[in-house]
């Protein structure tokens, strides 16, 4: 059974009382610049079953919805607007009775007209929010705190890069990225263990893993000169999109590497701690095991991870009889890409996480040998 201290109660406490507050301004409609309404009553006005030339079957419904107006110069007025949506709601959605919208309102000689923005969700995001921050407290106390605190940080970091990105040379971004893992590397790890003999060989062997990581799939991509690659999801974009992918490549081997080797380091400190007497081969050993344990997990989860996103895009070119060959070679490559060169990562900091730890710990277990 999970025990909750006295401060744990207090941080809960705390944490609903600003719940609370923030719930409560989400539902003060005049604080909000976006118009808002309520949808008072829906009726459906017709369903139209589609098909297409690909035998996809779709049905289309258009409803007729009568919106109460909460905010604005248009406050306490009913204005009747159309929806039309699909039943895969692939491109647009189904509203229901009661819930909240954000409102784009135009006024046409003495007829407001107007069409939905978008579902209002912040009290929900709230609540989401709320139910996280309770179990890092609940879990992990004052370490589930500072846990928060490094991705609040390391947040305000990305937010800043892009920031500078926007002001700088459009093959910059690499550049950044390279400047700024150091430090987002050093933040995590001293916001949440402080600075101690383990932070540094967690940031070390992260560093080291990243960077040998990247490189090799820097220089394999760069001889292959980028073959293989599909960039057409980028085409959009008006900056390079190797340079974007590069830069993805980058921040994804370094999760890669930060996890399995904050893993492998943190067990080879306990093993120390609890086994006085246990010798520098003995602790390698050990995670060596460990690494064997947990790296088909990870280079699972890797692949799975960089894979779910595609999912819904592969179904809609086989839906619409592209050639299997082609709807993979298309949607997959960057995603396949980045999961090789991060299943590399993992495989590289479990000797890298474990020649580091013995490094630093190598005078301590002599001695006490």
């Amino acid at each position: 059974m999970i025990q909750i201290d006295k401060k744990k109660k207090i941080s809960l406490l705390i944490l609903l009382f600003i719940s609370s507050i923030l719930i409560y301004q989400s539902f003060q409609f005049d604080n909000y610049q976006q118009p808002i309404g309520k949808i008072v009553s829906i009726k459906n006005i017709s369903t139209v079953e589609n098909l297409d030339e690909h035998g996809n079957h779709d049905v289309i419904s258009e409803d007729q919805l009568n919106i109460h107006i909460l905010n604005s110069a248009y406050k306490n007025k009913e204005i009747s607007l159309i929806n039309t949506y699909s039943s895969s709601k692939a491109k647009n959605q189904s509203y229901h009775k009661n819930e909240y919208v954000f409102l784009h309102l135009t006024k046409e000689s003495e007829n407001l007209t107007g069409n939905i923005i978008d579902l209002k969700r912040d009290h929900y995001l709230i609540l989401l929010i709320t139910l996280f921050l309770a179990l890092l407290i609940i879990f992990n106390g004052g370490y589930g705190l500072r846990v928060l605190s490094s991705f609040i940080l390391n947040g305000s970091f990305f937010i800043l890069l892009f920031s500078l990105y926007k002001q700088m040379d459009s093959h910059s971004l690499l550049l950044l990225f390279v400047l700024f893992i150091p430090l987002l590397v050093s933040c995590s790890f001293l916001l949440t263990n402080g600075w101690n003999t383990k932070s540094k060989v967690a940031i070390l062997s992260t560093l080291i893993g990243s960077l040998i990581t990247f490189l090799l799939g820097f220089i394999v991509i760069e001889l292959l000169n980028h073959q293989g690659l599909h960039y057409e999801e980028m085409e959009l974009i008006t900056r390079p999109p190797h340079i974007l992918f590069l830069s993805s490549l980058l921040i994804g081997c370094v999760g890669a590497v930060m996890d399995v080797s904050m893993t492998i380091i943190s067990a080879l400190f306990e093993l120390k701690e609890t086994q006085k007497n246990i010798s520098l081969k003995e602790l390698a050993r050990s995670g060596n095991n460990i690494g064997h344990d947990i790296m088909g997990p990870m280079i699972n989860i890797m692949f799975f991870s960089y894979l779910s996103g595609s999912i819904p895009l592969i179904l809609i070119f086989l839906r619409n009889e592209m050639a299997f060959n082609y709807t993979f070679s298309i949607v997959l490559s960057l995603e396949m890409a980045r999961a090789l060169v991060g299943s590399i990562g993992i495989l590289l900091a479990i000797p890298i996480s474990i020649k580091v730890t013995s490094f630093f710990l190598r005078k301590e277990l002599n001695d006490e040998c």
